[in-house]
């Protein structure tokens, strides 16, 4: 299992672990994520940017990429 903060996978779709400057809506379930907490962000290849709280990411896309909470705050993990 290989973790990170940052995540490419093929197809050009690339998922980031950030820390929130703003309160942004959670793509998944429309709730707010708040200031000063990490959020997962997706982007593709039309430069659309989605946020997720980590755990809406994980009902998402938890069959290829996992969010796991870590000492030092959320990663992204694959299997490879």
């Amino acid at each position: 299992m290989k973790c990170g903060k940052q995540v490419k996978l093929k197809g050009g779709f690339a998922y980031t672990v950030r820390r929130a400057r703003d309160d942004y809506p959670c793509f998944y379930c429309g709730l707010e994520i708040r200031e000063d907490t990490e959020y997962v962000e997706e982007r593709g290849m039309s430069r659309v940017v989605r946020r997720y709280h980590y755990k809406c990411f994980n009902k998402v896309m938890g069959h290829r990429v996992w969010a796991v909470e870590a000492p030092s705050g959320v990663v992204l993990c694959t299997v490879e």
